[in-house]
């Protein structure tokens, strides 16, 4: 990481990878030092492709991110989760979201989308899902702009091993989560 200029409090960032990572910016991914960004992965490590969100989080602390952004594996979810989303501006949430696309496909959208669509899409896979989350952490004024990525599951049964194609679908489920990081804005 190197920093570019420096605007009065603000300091322009652009994230420089080395030639085996998956993200590469055509145009410099610029971060604001004062936003604080969440990244939570959800899922069940024991359920083969509900874990995505895990695994994607595991790769992604394989990175050297700026300090205003944290990562943490949101296990499978609940309401604990209210309690990750404390004092962040922005949360990026990584879960496996059936939408009835192929396996390994990425959809991604911000929170509030979740309250239009809900019954069109099965959100979250988990004992108590996204939406419950978010409509609590709203009742207790604790609701940062949220994002999430949701990932198309193959196999949903007892194993610790993604399915190939979710295997495959990592580098491009990290290279979304930096495009979300590259948008934010307070």
């Amino acid at each position: 990481m190197e920093v570019v200029k420096t605007y009065g409090r603000m300091e322009a960032v652009e994230i420089h990878w080395d030639e085996s990572a998956v993200f590469t910016s055509q145009n410099a991914l610029w971060m604001r030092k004062y936003i604080k960004i969440k990244i939570i992965g959800i899922g069940n490590l024991l359920l083969m492709d509900e874990g995505i969100g895990i695994h994607a989080v595991n790769e992604l602390m394989k990175y050297k991110l700026p300090e205003n952004i944290e990562i943490f594996d949101g296990g499978t979810g609940g309401f604990k989760l209210i309690e990750l989303m404390y004092e962040a501006d922005r949360v990026i949430f990584i879960d496996a979201v059936d939408n009835g696309k192929k396996p390994g496909a990425i959809i991604s959208f911000k929170g509030d989308a979740i309250y239009s669509s809900y019954r069109k899409i099965r959100y979250s896979l988990h004992e108590t899902d996204l939406l419950e989350v978010i409509k609590m952490a709203t009742l207790l004024d604790n609701l940062p702009e949220i994002r999430i990525i949701g990932i198309q599951p193959k196999t949903v049964k007892y194993g610790t091993e993604l399915s190939r194609e979710l295997k495959n679908a990592i580098p491009e489920i990290v290279k979304k989560v930096f495009n979300e990081i590259g948008n934010c804005s307070v």
